[in-house]
């Protein structure tokens, strides 16, 4: 078994390597490695190979390669592929493990078989794209400022996007389209609109959805959309003044006293006692006090 090292292809002082794979003729064979990977499919599709399963992959994936994972590229009938990958020391995932924090679920990135992978949308990609090409425009011999971008990349795409795949309990075993309609709906301008955008989204039936919720996800339709309306409401009660009554508007539920049930069903407290106790000027005037 082929096994790269670290230490043979990426440079120490920037601790990552990027490159654009024109094609899957560029890349090698069956191998593994002491490092991680990122890996972004620009154009077409491709087999990936790994641990033992073929995956097929299309434009707009995103793949997450952990440093135990054996896998390797092949061509599918439909022509060639063309992707970006990102190659960093464990060190740097540490660093960014410990950066992020107990309440970034990184142990479940290692957990199932098969590598992370999540299908973004076209606009997801085409961001995706831009931040991993700011690495390849800074000069070089600029050494620690290609590292930061490194770190500053890894950091944005980790907690915007990696994140979601470790949120999943089995992502592997949920088919493509739910996968799809649960990316879609994390997105404001869905979730606030509420279970008739998750039946438009789908095109399926309001039951059949519930079913399959209830399957993959073990809740309700509706309790995954509330779910999105209270994470962006603590967003909003912690980082901006706006008045309870317009953030509870801000989410889509009009209901301001059903917007105080939830939330006091998952917090134990008010919306604004949530808000004295853990906005950043409540810690401040604990610290100083």
């Amino acid at each position: 078994m082929l096994k790269l090292l670290a230490a043979d292809g990426i440079d120490p002082d920037i601790q990552a390597h990027y490159r654009l794979i024109a094609s899957v003729h560029d890349t090698i064979g069956l191998h593994t490695h002491d490092f991680f990977e990122l890996f972004l499919i620009l154009k077409g599709s491709v087999v990936h190979k790994v641990n033992g399963t073929r995956q097929l992959l299309r434009e707009n994936t995103l793949v997450f390669i952990r440093d135990r994972d054996v896998h390797c590229y092949e061509q599918t009938s439909e022509g060639d592929c063309q992707f970006i990958n990102l190659s960093f020391y464990k060190e740097v995932i540490d660093e960014l493990f410990a950066f992020l924090g107990a309440g970034f679920p990184s142990g479940k990135l290692f957990e199932p078989e098969l590598p992370p992978t999540l299908m973004l949308s076209k606009t997801e990609k085409e961001y995706v794209r831009y931040r991993l090409d700011q690495i390849n425009l800074t000069p070089i011999n600029r050494k620690l400022a290609v590292k930061a971008e490194v770190r500053a990349l890894l950091t944005d795409l980790f907690s915007r996007y990696i994140r979601i795949t470790a949120d999943k309990a089995d992502p592997y075993g949920q088919p493509d389209w739910f996968r799809k309609l649960c990316q879609e709906m994390r997105k404001k301008e869905h979730f606030t609109k509420g279970t008739s955008a998750l039946v438009q989204l789908s095109g399926k039936s309001h039951a059949y959805l519930c079913r399959v919720f209830k399957q993959q996800l073990k809740i309700s339709p509706t309790r995954f959309i509330n779910d999105l309306r209270l994470s962006y409401a603590e967003n909003l009660l912690l980082n901006t003044d706006m008045d309870i009554l317009d953030i509870s508007l801000e989410t889509g539920l009009e209901n301001v006293s059903y917007f105080y049930e939830l939330f006091k069903r998952k917090h134990g407290m008010t919306p604004y006692r949530f808000r004295q106790f853990d906005s950043p000027a409540a810690v401040r005037v604990t610290c100083e006090g």
